[in-house]
Order: structure tokens, then C-alpha cells, then sequence
């Protein structure tokens, strides 16, 4: 039922949906008449109900809220819409714009909020910059080219995220990783929380563990694909699959290196990719999940202690006879200038930077939200990033895959 509609304001080949909801269809028609302007269509609702029920949750869209709504009521419903669709933006138009309601349009997640006086271009400068907000579905990256179904000799693909040091964005780069494989792959992606004491994936992805890995271990010989199936949370808005961490720290003792590598290897049988966050040590679980990936993402960054540190950590995968064919370099808060560069931090650890990521104020704002900044923000310099990160693991691992 939704229309889409390209703007000249904003960049070539970005198309933004735009939904109309006012309950009084008067003020409705009206503003639907107003949007037209500047958007060929738009397509008007009577109530968020209605609007959600005739749109797919993952479809990037502005929602305008015309000025018939009233009550605080109003608030809750929008916080519990952009809650569960995190792929969708809203603009309020109002009556009249005080300071009082300002403050609770913001703090319910409202883009912007313009008065039914305002000209043309303010509200399509309202819902511009809406749509600059919106997922990685509604912008110009293309989409990454992946077989329709993998090959029968290759298993999923297992990439492991590590760092020696703590405070380097790990698992925010594993999350952002593994949501822009499963946006762009056919196939099941899982993202597993093998920080077993501190993880804390699944709250950084708004999510609520019923089940952590702890109950796939106590199962025993039992763990199969069904069970893990019914262990793990699914993350909506991009259709990730992920294994909590136990919400217990103590519950870490009870796992060990063959529980995580039996794990593994039943999830490489039924999905494209396995991405495995783990802890900042080289615990028997972590080892492990190194020697079990396909690729090993070694982060650090720009600052002599994280460089120095992920030194460390690399000689000692050389010594443990980690194949450093597997190990991919990534530099996070590469833009930070602290007087080094990305090749000082090259030539520091003796590789090319395979990936440099940006230190940017929506990656923070991500996390706070519990929405990954590869969907809240995909126009960002560190999503294009991940992007193109996820490209260079977009290929399946061979079945019998040698040291």
C-alpha cells in the first residue's frame, strides 16, 4: 500500500517511503496534499495500527503525525513503534509548537517537529533529514552479490572478532558486522556471545536472553540444530539470529572449549555466517573460537597501548600456530588524531590495515539506543565501513577446511 517516491534533495538513487496518519481525514488529506508537493505520493492512515499492519517491519519509512493526535498516549505509541521498527522515522505536525512538547516529542524518539504553519520546505526539510536516519535498505549501498544458495560442499563461514585490550569497540564491531551479513545474505547469520563472563550482546541489541549458550552446553550430546534454533533470539529488525552470553558470570566456569567448537560447527552445517565476539583474553574458550574461524578480525586502536597490545596478541597466535592467512587487521577510531596514522599502525603490527573505522558520534548514540548504527545511521562513514567489510566475508568456507 505504500508508495515510494526519489527527492531531488537527497542523494541520487535514495528513495524515501513517506506515511501519512492523522485519524481526522480532513487534516489528513490535507497534509497528504501538502507532501505531494515535494513527494509525487504519499499514502495516508487513519492510526499507527493501520500502518503497521499494511507495512512490512523491516521497510524504511517517515512516518508524518498529523495534528489531530492528542494526549500523552501519543508519546507512548511513537516510542513503542520506533521501538519495534527501528527502520522507521517519524515527523510530528502540530497546532502549535511549544518547548514542553518539543522536549517529549524528542525523548520519544521523534526526528522533528514542525507546526502546521510552517511552509513546504520546512516540512520537507523535516522529513529529509528523517530519511537521512532511516536503514541501509532505503540508501545508496549496494546491495553485497551473494550466491542464491551456497555451494553442498561449503559450510558457514566462522569470523572471529578479537582484542587483547578492552575499550575497542569489539563487540560493537561484531554486532554491526553480523547484522550488515544478515541484511545482505540469504542464509541464517549467528552472532555468538563468547565473552561468557561480560557479554553484553544481546542488551546492546535492546534484546531480553530467556535462554544463553549455558543451556545449549547442559544439553549435552543433544545440541543440535533444533535445539540451538530454539536457544537463540532473533533480532527483527534485521533478521540476525544471536547466542546470549549466560546472564551470570559465574555460569562461565561451566563451558569450556569443546562446548564452544561442538556449537560451531552444528551452526556451520545449517548458516551462511557465524560471527563469535569473545573476551579480551586467551582463554581455553577463546583459543578456541580463533582456531576454529575462517577469519580472525584483530582489533585495535589509534593509540600506542591498543597497537602495542595487539602486537602482543598476534605473536602469540603465531606461537600458538594460528595461520595468519586467517588474521584481518581492523583499526577502529582510525579518523582520532592523536599524531599516529593508519600506516604507523601498519607498520606497528607488521600488516596491512585491512579495514579503518571511524570514531563518530552516532556509533555512541547507537549503543545507547540498543539499534546498531549500521541500521540508525546508514549514511555514516563507520556503516560504510562495516559495509564494506562484510564484503570482503562474503564468500562461503570450504567443508574441509585445512590449516
Amino acid at each position: 500500500m505504500t508508495e515510494t517516491t526519489e527527492r531531488s534533495g537527497l542523494p541520487q538513487g535514495v528513495q524515501t517511503t513517506v506515511a501519512v496518519v492523522d485519524p481526522n481525514k480532513k487534516a489528513r488529506d490535507v497534509l497528504i496534499e501538502h507532501v505531494r508537493k515535494v513527494y509525487d505520493a504519499a499514502i495516508g492512515f487513519d492510526s499507527l495500527d493501520d500502518f503497521v499492519s499494511a507495512t512490512p517491519p523491516t521497510k524504511p519509512v517517515v512516518v508524518v503525525m498529523g495534528p489531530s493526535h492528542e494526549g500523552d498516549e501519543l508519546f507512548g505509541s511513537v516510542e513503542r513503534l520506533l521501538s519495534s521498527r527501528p527502520a522507521s522515522g517519524v515527523v510530528m505536525v502540530v497546532f502549535k509548537l511549544t518547548s514542553d512538547l518539543l522536549r517529549h516529542a524528542l525523548r520519544s524518539g521523534v526526528a522533528d517537529v514542525v507546526e502546521v504553519s510552517a511552509d513546504d520546505d520546512e516540512l520537507s526539510g523535516a522529513i529529509d533529514r528523517a530519511a537521512g536516519r532511516l536503514p541501509v535498505a532505503a540508501v545508496d549501498i549496494a546491495p553485497i552479490p551473494v550466491p542464491s544458495e551456497p555451494p553442498a560442499t561449503m559450510l558457514g563461514r566462522v569470523s572471529t572478532v578479537f582484542s587483547t585490550k578492552g575499550g575497542t569497540g569489539k563487540s560493537v564491531i561484531a554486532i554491526n558486522l553480523a547484522v550488515a551479513l544478515a541484511q545482505n545474505t540469504i542464509q541464517p547469520v549467528v552472532l555468538v556471545d563468547a565473552d561468557l563472563q561480560f557479554g553484553d550482546v544481546a542488551l546492546m541489541l535492546g534484546l531480553q536472553p530467556v535462554h544463553t549458550i549455558l543451556d545449549a552446553v547442559q544439553a549435552g550430546d543433544r545440541i543440535d540444530a533444533d535445539l540451538l534454533s530454539s536457544i537463540m533470539l532473533r533480532h527483527e529488525a534485521s533478521g540476525l539470529f544471536v547466542l546470549a552470553a549466560p546472564t551470570e558470570p559465574g555460569s562461565a566456569e561451566q563451558i569450556d572449549a569443546d562446548d564452544l567448537a561442538r556449537i560451531i560447527s552444528v551452526l556451520r552445517d545449517k548458516c551462511a555466517h557465524i560471527i563469535v565476539d569473545t573476551s579480551a583474553n586467551f582463554g581455553e574458550v577463546t583459543l578456541a573460537a580463533l582456531k576454529e574461524a575462517d577469519d580472525i578480525l584483530v582489533l585495535a586502536s589509534m593509540d600506542v597501548m591498543s597497537l602495542r597490545s595487539a602486537r602482543v596478541g598476534l605473536q602469540t597466535m603465531r606461537l600458538l600456530g594460528i595461520p595468519f592467512s586467517r588474521v584481518k587487521f581492523v583499526l577502529n577510531r582510525a579518523n582520532t588524531r592523536v599524531g599516529l596514522t593508519e600506516a604507523d599502525a601498519g607498520r606497528a603490527l607488521e600488516m596491512k590495515v585491512d579495514a579503518a573505522l571511524p570514531s563518530e558520534l552516532a556509533v555512541a548514540e547507537s549503543v545507547n539506543r540498543g539499534v546498531p548504527v549500521y541500521i540508525s545511521s546508514p549514511r555514516s562513514k563507520f556503516t560504510r565501513g562495516i559495509h564494506e567489510l562484510a564484503t570482503s566475508l562474503m564468500a562461503y568456507a570450504p567443508a574441509n577446511r585445512t590449516a
